[in-house]
C-alpha cells in the first residue's frame, strides 16, 4: 500500500493537480489541511482557484483520511464531498500507529511526547521536516502551493516501511526515513 500525504492546498488547483500526478500508484490519501482558503497571512496565488481545487479534491478515487487546519470552514466542507472537519485522526499502518493533526491546536514538538504513536503527521508551518525523536517520527510534508524554508513545495509517500518527502514538481525524493 501507498500512502501519498498532501498539506496545505490553499486553493492552489495547479498545485493539487501536480501532487496528484506523482509517478507512483497511490492506494490511500492523508489530507492535513488548509484546503481552499489562502488564508489571511498567505498572498492570493494567481492559481488561487478553490472551486477548481475541490473539484479535484472531490474527483479523488481511493480512500481518503483528512484533517480540519486552521483556515478551513464549516463553508468548505460544503463544496468538498469526503469529511474535512475532525482535527484529528489515528490511523494503523501495518505495525505503525500514525497520528494526523493540522497543527494548529498542538505544538507538534511537544504534543508528540504525549501520543504513543509511531509516526506523527502535521503541516501548517509549511516547513517540510522529517524528525526522529527516540522512537517515533515528526512528519510535516510542508506545503504544495505556499513552501516556507529551505525547500521547495513538498508532498510525502508512504512506500513499504520507508517515509519519503517529495518534491512536488519532479516528484523526486528529498529525503527518507524508515518507519
Amino acid at each position: 500500500m501507498n500512502i501519498q500525504i498532501i498539506s496545505d492546498i490553499h486553493g492552489n488547483a495547479t498545485s493539487l493537480t501536480q501532487a496528484l500526478s506523482t509517478p507512483i500508484q497511490v492506494d490511500l490519501i492523508i489530507l492535513v489541511g488548509d484546503y481552499l482558503n489562502h488564508g489571511p497571512k498567505n498572498p492570493i496565488l494567481d492559481e488561487y482557484d478553490p472551486e477548481r481545487c475541490a473539484q479535484i479534491l472531490n474527483d479523488i478515487d481511493v480512500p481518503i483520511i483528512a484533517v480540519r487546519g486552521n483556515c478551513d470552514s464549516e463553508v468548505d466542507q460544503m463544496l468538498i464531498d469526503f469529511p474535512m472537519m475532525n482535527d484529528d485522526s489515528y490511523f494503523r499502518f501495518k505495525d505503525t500507529t500514525i497520528y494526523i493533526t493540522h497543527g494548529h491546536l498542538f505544538n507538534p514538538e511537544t504534543d508528540i511526547l504525549d501520543k504513543k504513536v509511531d509516526l506523527y503527521i502535521s503541516g501548517h508551518t509549511h516547513i517540510a521536516k522529517i524528525e526522529k525523536m527516540d522512537e517515533q517520527i515528526l512528519f510535516n510534508p510542508g506545503s504544495i502551493s505556499l513552501p516556507k524554508g529551505k525547500l521547495k513545495a513538498s508532498y510525502g509517500m508512504i512506500q513499504h516501511n520507508l517515509l519519503e518527502l517529495r518534491d512536488c514538481e519532479t516528484h523526486k525524493i528529498i529525503k527518507t526515513s524508515d518507519l
